[in-house]
């Protein structure tokens, strides 16, 4: 993460130290850009050859992934355009390149948070006057906005299920990216399963990987949701291992399934 953020910093505060140096009373603000270039055009290559080893992974939208690599390419190759030109003393043209450089750097960065988080994080969280401004309709929590009594004749998968994986789960598991080959973006995707194992086994939550690993330390590796990312809550890991353990159905309703009072709670308290 470091190696991928170092040489962003270096670049972006060279821009701005080069910019503060065209106003007359600070025109040597960019007396340290050598020894910034020295660092940051060699990092922004090594920074180029992990991600394309990276992207071997798989787990990515192909198209956002040849974007991103090859734009991160030719941003290192500029970032080095930059300080060649900058030692040779051809400022004005150095400049130019400084700059170049950061305008693909800011592409290559929009399209690597996208294969990270997913295309919507920049509006994922934006409040709801933005979200309408833009035209965006926000995934809603179904639990939060329809009463159980309304859930009843509804499928549980669609209902209560599907809306835990899109708000939790599908921005590393979804069309854009896919982690470990792993979807959790609709039921056929849930069942097929990843590259190591099925996510799910119908009819026992505990040996089940998805449960398995939601419950372990938010600071283990294995943990999913990831650090940092919203975690799944007790009520909806207690609604999910029910689900599994009642054969994980797709098309079965709550009135259907039968729950118990402690499911009708966490249901309530999701």
């Amino acid at each position: 993460m470091l190696l991928v953020h170092l040489p962003i910093g270096m670049l972006a505060a060279l821009t701005a130290l080069e910019l503060t140096a065209f106003i007359p009373r600070f025109k040597n603000a960019n007396g340290s850009a050598g020894f910034i270039l020295a660092l940051a055009a060699p990092l922004a290559v090594v920074t180029a050859i992990c991600g394309w080893l990276l992207s071997l992974g798989g787990g990515y939208d192909e198209t956002l992934l040849a974007w991103h690599k090859w734009l991160g390419t030719v941003t290192a190759v500029t970032a080095m355009v930059a300080a060649i030109l900058f030692w040779r003393g051809k400022f004005c043209a150095y400049r130019v390149s400084l700059f170049v450089t950061v305008g693909l750097l800011m592409a290559a960065g929009h399209l690597g948070g996208s294969l990270t988080h997913g295309s919507d994080y920049l509006t994922r969280y934006a409040p709801e006057p933005i979200k309408k401004l833009l035209g965006i309709t926000a995934i809603k929590n179904t639990s939060a906005t329809v009463s159980i009594n309304e859930l009843r004749a509804r499928p549980f998968f669609a209902g209560v299920i599907e809306p835990i994986f899109q708000n939790k789960c599908v921005s590393c598991h979804g069309a854009e990216k896919s982690k470990g080959g792993l979807r959790l973006d609709s039921f056929a995707a849930l069942q097929a399963g990843g590259k190591d194992d099925v996510a799910i086994k119908s009819g026992d939550a505990a040996q089940s990987p998805i449960i398995q690993r939601a419950l372990l330390p938010v600071s283990d590796d294995d943990h999913m949701p990831p650090e940092g990312k919203p975690q799944l809550t007790a009520a909806e890991i207690v609604v999910l291992k029910w689900w599994i353990n009642a054969g994980a159905p797709e098309s079965k309703t709550l009135d259907s399934l039968q729950p118990p009072p402690e499911i009708l709670s966490a249901l309530s308290a999701k």
